[in-house]
């Protein structure tokens, strides 16, 4: 954690210093991206395809009595697209397809949620959620059963 706290404050040193603030952000990006796993930020398509205004991705990583048990959760905020508002369930289930088969480190979950948000533009504090859940190894293709990880 040590490590990580002292990288962070050198690379944002480094930033502040920087003449090229835009490669100094995509070599942070890279290096997030190595650490957590390439795919872990939603791709441009997944935004596209509800046109989301944001993203947001939290896990829980859980194994109980040596069983996988942990949680993805893509938060997908304010998204505006008909196929959205025509079938909720159909562009969670497509979201959650593009997001497994995009994120390198998938199998290190059981379970993937879908959120949609959709916030009152006039008052922030009023929000809807809809949640999907999906069992990852149910979304995967060209996946075998012993290359899931769960027992």
């Amino acid at each position: 954690m040590k490590n990580l706290a002292l990288i962070t404050f050198l690379l944002l040193s480094f930033s502040l210093t920087s003449c090229d603030g835009e490669k100094v952000m995509k070599a942070m990006l890279w290096g997030f991206n190595k650490m957590a796993g390439e795919g872990y930020f939603p791709s441009p398509e997944i935004l596209a395809l509800g046109e989301f205004e944001g993203a947001e991705v939290l896990v829980s990583k859980i194994i109980e009595n040596g069983k996988n048990e942990s949680t993805l959760e893509l938060r997908l905020h304010n998204g505006k697209s008909p196929e959205l508002r025509l079938s909720e369930e159909n562009t969670a289930r497509k979201c959650a397809e593009l997001y497994s088969n995009g994120y390198s480190k998938i199998n290190d979950y059981k379970t993937i949620k879908i959120s949609f948000i959709q916030t009152d533009p006039f008052n922030t504090e009023n929000f809807a959620v809809s949640e999907y859940s999906f069992e990852v190894k149910d979304l995967l293709t060209n996946q075998t059963p012993e290359n899931y990880g769960f027992q």
